[in-house]
Formats: structure tokens, sequence, C-alpha cells
């Protein structure tokens, strides 16, 4: 193995924080610098950054050397007192399907696969339009914020039908979202955690009520998959993992895709060419303009790994048991890749080369639905407020969390 360097630890210069400023509101000007140099170690994240297309590409297509598994850490190695509600709230320590690799990932991911299978999209379409106009005719005074009037309670009754969730559910579902978020991330106070942790058993009792339910009579949804199986693939013999898919499922499809609803939305009323396009000739445009927008703000900033073995990466020596963050929002404005990749061009022959949706063996399954969503939200809005445009002093801000990237809010008026 020929190795032309080892990993940078020049301190400053290469520590990644998407937690705080300036990289929670533009990592960019970051990712440049980082692509010019070899694979870096952050301190913030505890982990060397893989930020070149290349590198990232090398990294998704070698799950055998960059393991899933070995990268996130188990909500029971929080500390002691938050380890103690967990367990007295008796939730299953579990592993989410981006969590696994071969050869128990296959079996999941088959169910997973089932749940969003294209004939289960299309029979959600109505749902989705349905739930779009809805939430349009909820509009009034001229002004909105599409974070929290539109694109989130739009996904998140989606998803939450998808898995199984009742309507009347949505606020306790959001909340454990929250909480398992606060729960894996290291920047998160104890005391935090510790509430989280309590509310997480609730839920936990809450979903094995479903869990139950749907064994004794199965519906048209995930849960009813994984506990039952289909299409010849067994169901899930343990309802602990039956949890930890629906937690990992119910996390990895709802902010993601409100972010990008967002986004793209966003990419559209910046961009006056994009917006009249859409007026003019909305099928196409607001494709286009979906894609652009996933591979320029992906909402999923990126995914750890741990090396299995001593591996060479960029030119760079990595020992086993290395952790690695994979950017997608810097591979995906790589320029020997995308040229001008920070410019919105529509219509980009190489535009599905993005990683946005990750890559191989972990690829989104949910990634169909997604789109089907974003186009869905936008061809509503647009029909519907052509008069559409950001409110008067609207500067966007993002949020702090560690791996998803979206809005705080965006507000709009017509």
């Amino acid at each position: 193995m020929t190795v032309t360097g080892q990993a940078d630890h020049s301190g400053a210069e290469s520590d990644f924080n998407p937690m705080v400023n300036p990289h929670q509101e533009d990592p960019h000007p970051f990712y440049r610098r980082a692509r010019t140099r070899s694979v870096m170690f952050s301190p913030s994240v505890d982990a060397y950054l893989v930020c070149r297309y290349t590198d990232v590409h090398a990294v998704l297509d070698d799950p055998e050397t960059f393991s899933a598994r070995l990268a996130f850490p188990f909500i029971y190695d929080n500390p002691p007192e938050v380890v103690a509600e967990l367990r007295a709230g008796g939730v299953p320590e579990q592993r989410r399907l981006v969590d696994e690799d071969s050869p128990r990932h296959r079996q999941i991911r088959a169910l997973i696969d089932v749940g969003f299978s294209a004939q289960r999209i299309r029979s959600l379409m109505p749902v989705v339009w349905r739930r779009a106009e809805e939430l349009v005719d909820r509009f009034t005074g001229g002004t909105a914020d599409l974070v929290a009037e539109y694109a989130g309670p739009y996904v998140q009754g989606i998803i939450n039908a998808v898995i199984g969730f009742p309507v009347e559910a949505a606020e306790r579902v959001e909340t454990s979202t929250l909480d398992s978020f606060t729960l894996s991330n290291p920047a998160a106070p104890v005391e935090a955690k510790i509430d989280a942790a309590r509310r997480l058993g609730e839920f936990t009792r809450y979903l094995q009520a479903l869990v139950d339910a749907r064994r004794a009579a199965p519906r048209d949804d995930l849960i009813s998959v994984l506990v039952h199986g289909a299409d010849g693939i067994p169901g899930l013999a343990q309802d602990g993992a039956v949890h930890g898919i629906i937690r990992g499922t119910r996390i990895a499809g709802f902010p993601t895709t409100r972010d990008a609803i967002t986004a793209t939305t966003l990419l559209a009323l910046q961009n006056p060419a994009v917006h009249e396009g859409i007026l003019r000739e909305p099928t196409q445009t607001i494709i286009k303009a979906t894609e652009e927008a996933l591979r320029r703000n992906p909402p999923n900033r990126g995914v750890f790994r741990v090396t299995t073995r001593e591996v060479e990466l960029g030119g760079t020596r990595l020992p086993q048991g290395a952790r690695v963050l994979v950017l997608f929002d810097s591979a995906n404005r790589d320029d020997t890749v995308f040229p001008d990749a920070d410019a919105v061009v529509l219509g980009r022959p190489n535009v599905h080369d993005h990683v946005s949706f990750g890559r191989g063996l972990h690829a989104c399954p949910g990634a169909p639905v997604a789109r089907a969503e974003i186009q869905v939200a936008l061809r509503t809005l647009f029909g519907r407020l052509p008069g559409l445009r950001l409110a008067d002093g609207f500067e966007p801000t993002y949020r702090a969390i560690h791996l998803v990237r979206g809005l705080e809010s965006l507000r709009v008026q017509w």
C-alpha cells in the first residue's frame, strides 16, 4: 500500500463543528479548503473528515472496510444516569437500519423496501396531494412560515401514515423523534438527555401497544410488514428490533424530507428564473429544481463510519478503528465533478450523481417517496400561490443539529 501522507491534525483549520457558527450557517467555505487537503481529523466531531467526492465514493462503496455498525454509538452508551432512565422505561437497545452491516442489513432492508415499494407510493399519492391542499387552505393573512405551517406537518402526516401511526399521535411521535436526536447528540446536556430518556420510555410502551395490535390484526403499514414479513421475507422475531427500525425510519424520513422541501422552495424563491420556470412549466422545472437543491443543500449532512482495518483513503493512512465522517454536502459541491458547483444550474447533465441519498448498501430506501413528496409540495404551493415571495427582511438561518442541516424557518408572503 502506497501512502503519501498522514492525516492532518493541524488544529483550528481542520476542526469542524456543525453545531456552531460559522459552520452551522455556512459550512461551504470550510469544505472548499478541506477538499484541497488530505483527510483531516476534527476534534469537535471526533472523526476524520471525508470531503472529496472520490473519497466519499470510496467509503460508501466499501462497507466491509468502513463499517456502519461500529460507527454510531448505542443510546446505552450515554452517562449512567441517562442509562438508568432508559432501563427503567424498558427502551430496547436496538440498531436502526443505517447502523447495520450485512448480513443482518439484508433482511431488514428487504422488509423496508416492501414498505416503501412503488405500489405503496402510488397508493399514498391521494393522501399526499390531499395533505398539501389542506395545509395551504389553512394559510391566513397573506403570510406563513413554510417550515412550521407547511413542510413540517405535511411530511409528518405522510411518514406517520407509512409507518402506521394514527393521526392523533402526531405530537407524541414528533417528541420521540426529537428525544432520539437528543440522546444521540454528544453535545446535549445530561439533564436534557435524562428527560428525553424518560419520555422515550413512555413512547416505548405506546409503540409496543401498536406492535401488539398489528401482530393480532395486520394493516397496510410498515409496522405490519416488520412484524409479519412480506413477499416471502420473514418478519423480525424480536419486538425490540421492530422498535429500533421504526424509530430509525421516523428519524430518517421526517426532518430530511421536510428540510429538502424548504431548501427547494428557497432555491426557487431566491432565483427568479427558477420561479418563472415553475409557473410556466411546473412539472419539469420542479423535477430539475428538486435535484439541484438536493445536490446543493442535502438535508442529511453525512454519515459516520469506522474502519475495520488499516486503510489508505485519499492518500492518507487510517488505522483500524478510525472514525470517519463522510460529508455529503461537501462531495456534492466538488468542482472536479460538478463544474461551477456553488451555482444553481437546472438540468445539470450529471446532477443525479449527487450523494444526498447515500449510495450502495445504505442508499436511502425512502428516496422515491421523498422525491414525490417534494414535487407535490412545490406543485401545490406554487400552483395555489403564484405570487409567493420571501417575506420582507427574511434571512435564512439553520438549525444546530448534528447531522441534519435545515432551515429554522422559511417566512413567505403573497
